[in-house]
């Protein structure tokens, strides 16, 4: 099992398998030369890592479905920039909020407007993101199934709430 140091996979593998089928690499890109070259049989990684995993003779290989550790993908911007952390947040939320009210894709409804009077993350409309690019599921672009707990929580499924944003007309 090839795994990089210093990551959660690292530390799952490391507690459940025997030292000896385990390799210990540094980055991302080792662990996949490993795999391909067949120093390996197994990586371990973070899903959203393991489905970009593509070599390039062509061959295919299979992502598993069960999930050793529980982290959902995050988002992550720099601390001294206070106004473009916002925005990306924003964004975010309207992405959650697109797939939780069956918002989608709709470039009628897309403004690409870039010669605004404002650029104050208050005046943004948030929701061009879900009419430009698509809701959340469908920038994921995967199967709902694989989503786990990256899907918008409906009560029975999922962690991702979407934050209220009044009173917005579908369409």
């Amino acid at each position: 099992i090839c795994v990089t140091e210093g990551s959660t996979s690292y530390d799952y593998v490391q507690s459940h398998f025997p030292p000896d089928f385990v390799q210990v690499v540094s980055t991302k890109q080792e662990t996949e030369e490993m795999l391909f070259n067949g120093t390996c049989n197994v990586i371990a990684s973070d899903r959203s890592i393991l489905l970009n995993v593509t070599p390039d003779d062509g061959r295919k290989f299979i992502v598993g479905d069960k999930l050793m550790t529980k982290e959902p993908l995050s988002i992550v911007t720099r601390n001294n920039d206070r106004e473009f952390s916002d925005i990306v947040n924003w964004v975010l939320h309207a992405l959650f909020y697109g797939e939780e009210q069956g918002l989608t894709k709709n470039p009628s409804l897309c403004q690409n407007d870039t010669n605004s009077a404002s650029h104050r993350a208050s005046d943004i409309n948030f929701m061009n993101a879900v009419y430009c690019v698509g809701n959340y599921g469908e920038v994921f672009d995967e199967d709902e199934n694989d989503r786990g707990m990256n899907l918008i929580n409906n009560g029975t499924t999922g962690m991702l709430y979407a934050t209220p944003f009044g009173r917005l007309k579908n369409g």
